[in-house]
């Protein structure tokens, strides 16, 4: 399909959009709305960026947004456009904005800003990068978050990164955040194993490789992927003293932590993007409970006898890194 992406001047930005309006708490149905003449965000400061949305693609963290999970700790006034992820054209930028101009192809995360469920979204220039080329608009829109998010983990967060040889675990590689870990540690030459449920082994074979399920079938061969079935199997267990440097968790609950001590070489790392709640729901019992938690866990890497690390993964937004997944990883078809 042949995308439209004409140019268009500053002169032809409308002054109103349609956008979606977030108008309370809930379930998407309760609280979303199609809002038809919403202002248009034009007032820029110097570091933003205007872009006409072509594509934007919904997150986890949207939804659990949405229905009030992490509203002890962010909460919008509403009404309140949302979404993170987005792709389209640059229609305007600010004074000091160089490295991005008008007409330029761009997707990105505007993060805690928001707003890219519209027609228009406003954001800073270093939220967004150039777009694959190779890359669809809808494409696009799906990366940003869950890609730069699996992209820290294995190659900003883990010491020594992720590269050939390196043993790596994905708790859920059905996730997008495990669907595209598997596929960026697999480009530089780690083994790779992963759990998702038997009725999505069919998805994880779209990804080309040889898929395993038996820990027996193992070998040398890098494009083999090991899937476990989660449901009917603990990986702890399938596993256990397989000398794995890193277990890299989409999914949440200690269980995962409880299983990757059991496979985790001395001195291997654990990172989570879920910690035990998969819900992600932060109450005041989370903020009294998570952070001895965490405490705990990284205490007992420290002094305990395998010296397994524990670290809790936030995505922190970067251009340069989305630059570096264009150009080392989509653009060449990995």
């Amino acid at each position: 399909m042949v995308e439209s992406t004409t140019t268009m001047s500053k002169d032809d930005i409308p002054s109103l959009m349609t956008a979606a309006h977030q108008n309370g708490y809930g379930e998407a149905f309760d609280v979303l709305t199609l809002a038809y003449e919403v202002p248009v965000p034009r007032q820029l400061s110097s570091n933003q960026i205007l872009v006409r949305v072509y594509a934007a693609s919904i997150n986890p963290i949207d939804w659990k947004l949405l229905n009030g999970n992490l509203s002890l700790i962010i909460r919008p006034s509403f009404p309140h456009i949302p979404g993170k992820d987005v792709a389209g054209v640059v229609v305007n930028v600010g004074s000091s904005v160089k490295r991005l101009k008008i007409g330029d192809q761009v997707y990105g995360n505007v993060h805690n800003d928001e707003g890219a469920y519209a027609e228009y979204v406003r954001g800073k220039e270093s939220q967004f990068a150039l777009k694959p080329s190779n890359l669809t608009m809808i494409e696009a829109a799906a990366i940003p978050l869950a890609c730069e998010t699996s992209y820290q983990a294995l190659f900003i967060k883990t010491s020594p990164s992720v590269g050939p040889k390196s043993k790596v675990f994905i708790c859920g590689g059905a996730s997008a955040t495990g669907w595209f870990a598997i596929q960026m540690a697999k480009a530089v030459g780690a083994h790779v194993a992963t759990t998702c449920s038997q009725g999505n082994v069919s998805l994880m074979e779209k990804l080309g490789y040889k898929i395993i399920q038996e820990a027996n079938e193992m070998t040398d061969d890098p494009q083999q992927l090991l899937v476990i079935d989660y449901n009917n199997k603990n990986f702890g267990e399938v596993l256990q003293d397989q000398n794995y440097d890193l277990v890299y968790d989409c999914v949440g609950g200690e269980q995962q932590w409880l299983a990757a001590r059991r496979i985790l070489k001395r001195g291997g790392q654990f990172i989570t993007i879920a910690g035990d709640d998969p819900e992600a729901s932060i109450s005041l019992n989370t903020v009294f409970t998570l952070g001895p938690r965490v405490l705990s866990r990284k205490l007992g890497s420290v002094f305990g006898s395998s010296h397994h690390s524990y670290m809790f993964h936030m995505i922190s937004t970067s251009y340069s890194e989305l630059d570096h997944m264009r150009t080392a990883y989509f653009g060449k078809g990995k």
